[in-house]
């Protein structure tokens, strides 16, 4: 493809230009470079995102799942009435490292045009607001989503549930930096049953986390490129919310200490609010029950 910068014709994004009638060769040479980090700059490319439910069963049921706690082994299994009110989701992305030996933004330049370094990912830019750099982009539209449990698509561990709700992104050049996702409720209705080691009665509860929210942060560089053919991951795991975790050797067991409370209970921010806390815990933690899959190579992320 031609490109025209100026009065430099360039074949492709960097190289097999042809020089125009400047003079000076060096200064030549400046004007395509900077012209060069200004394309690459303004351009945007439309990426989609994967909003995904899973649990590590390998199973086609996303409802059932099993899980130990405190040595007991409990089956669950996620009622019909279970939703999420989604409100936001949003990416920031930061620019490339370098781009021909200098940095991507001018606010990253000294005055000495020696590159500054920055964290590649996980750590957004303090830039403007109207720069590319600086903004926000939407990828998840505000929506009641029920039948979570439904599979609709598949990944590495088994079934997994696609939200409908995302959205495609006109995204800069760069690697991602960090997504937030947002929720006005998150309403589960379960039943738990004991089966080891000595089986008991199925119980029902009914969780209702109340608005939150999390940042997500990427654990390798998950690149917005040209010719970028797959859309963002982003995982959200149920069974990971109501596993055990240990932090600061505190061990907190949701379950164990769920099924220990009468049957129909519920557990909000007013009541059985121990119970509540643990998943507050387990939904802030990182890479819990909110996770950017891991990087494999040859897999683009």
């Amino acid at each position: 493809m031609l490109y025209r910068l100026g009065q430099i014709f360039c074949l492709g994004l960097v190289s097999h230009c042809t020089f125009g009638s400047v003079g000076n060769s060096e200064e030549e040479k400046l004007v395509i470079l900077q012209n060069l980090i200004f394309f690459n700059n303004n351009q945007t490319i439309p990426v989609g995102t994967n909003l995904r439910s899973y649990d590590d069963q390998a199973d086609d049921n996303l409802n059932q799942f099993s899980l130990s706690s405190n040595g007991n082994t409990y089956n669950i299994t996620i009622q019909s009435g279970t939703y999420i009110h989604w409100e936001t989701g949003t990416y920031r992305i930061n620019p490339p490292n370098q781009t021909l030996g200098v940095s991507t933004s001018s606010s990253e330049k000294s005055s000495n045009a020696v590159s500054k370094t920055h964290t590649p990912y996980t750590v957004p830019l303090d830039l403007p607001a109207d720069d590319l750099y600086g903004k926000t982009y939407p990828f998840l539209t505000t929506a009641v989503v029920s039948n979570i449990t439904q599979f609709n698509g598949t990944m590495e561990t088994g079934a997994s549930f696609l939200y409908p709700n995302t959205r495609t992104a006109n995204l800069p050049l760069g690697v991602v930096a960090i997504a937030n996702v947002s929720w006005e409720e998150i309403y589960i209705q379960l039943t738990i049953q004991r089966t080891l080691p000595t089986a008991g009665a199925i119980q029902n509860y009914t969780i209702l986390l109340s608005q939150g929210n999390k940042s997500i942060i990427p654990k390798c560089k998950i690149p917005i490129k040209v010719g970028r053919n797959s859309n963002i991951e982003i995982l959200f795991s149920l069974s990971s919310l109501m596993q055990d975790r240990t932090s600061s050797g505190v061990t907190t067991r949701f379950l164990n200490d769920t099924y220990a409370e009468a049957d129909g209970s519920v557990i909000s921010k007013v009541s059985n609010v121990d119970l509540y806390n643990i998943l507050q815990q387990n939904l802030q933690a990182e890479d819990i029950t909110f996770s950017f899959p891991g990087c494999f190579p040859g897999v683009e992320r």
